[in-house]
């Protein structure tokens, strides 16, 4: 007898700065790819556009991965743009964060979900910023150069997001790349919030690193930080 799966709940706007959602997608159908390593939760996506843009905006996604931003825009009605330095799909266009094939202020809205560090690999490209450690300053350098980019791009009075986790190495320590991206982005945008979003990690559940965890004095990463930020000339 197989086993019945359990209803997912609806989509709602998430109305505090914990966000919390029991699924990897929503709905009946998959955003992005369920395989993918690193995908983006797209419920996150989907409160993001619901509470920062209007049905036809311009969103743009410089690290595309499988693709998960531009499903969520066709549910919603925006006009998805991808890139990343290895496409997944056909729909998703081959450049750098750092170098985007757009116009100055042609666009109404980014979602960024960059690399934490070298954790995955991501692309044989050299200048893929996942090869970067993120305990050398060369990854907060490319990410810089990203933010930067994502500012000559949007239009003003448009808002950005950046899903982003802090890294953590038994060798190498704790980089708190949560806190170093917002002093980044202040440069170039006025904060508008910081969200946590909860991991629905299944190596988080794992008793053997729970216990490794605990008996090394350390923790594991429990939730993704979620900034968001506005453009503004004047």
């Amino acid at each position: 007898m197989s086993r019945r799966r359990s209803k997912k709940p609806p989509l709602r706007i998430q109305p505090t700065t914990l966000w919390d959602y029991p699924s990897q997608h929503y709905g009946s159908t998959t955003q992005g790819s369920p395989d993918y390593r690193g995908a983006t939760p797209s419920y996150v996506i989907w409160n993001l556009l619901e509470r920062y843009t209007r049905p036809g905006d311009v969103v743009v996604d410089p690290f595309c991965g499988s693709g998960t931003t531009l499903d969520v825009c066709r549910d919603l009605g925006r006009q998805g743009v991808g890139f990343d330095l290895a496409p997944f799909r056909g729909d998703i266009r081959q450049a750098d964060a750092r170098a985007l094939p757009l116009d100055d202020a042609s666009v109404d809205f980014v979602f960024a979900d960059p690399p934490y560090s070298d954790n995955l690999s991501y692309s044989d490209d050299p200048r893929c910023i996942g090869k970067i450690n993120a305990t050398e300053e060369d990854y907060f350098e490319a990410l810089d150069a990203a933010f930067r980019e994502m500012h000559r791009v949007m239009r003003d009075r448009r808002y950005v997001a950046i899903y982003i986790c802090d890294y953590f190495s038994k060798k190498r320590g704790f980089v708190p790349i949560g806190t170093r991206c917002m002093a980044l982005m202040l440069q170039y945008f006025r904060p508008i919030d910081h969200v946590c979003v909860v991991r629905h990690n299944r190596n988080l559940g794992m008793g053997n690193r729970r216990k490794a965890a605990v008996d090394g004095n350390f923790f594991l990463r429990g939730f993704n930080h979620l900034l968001v930020g506005k453009k503004e000339l004047d």
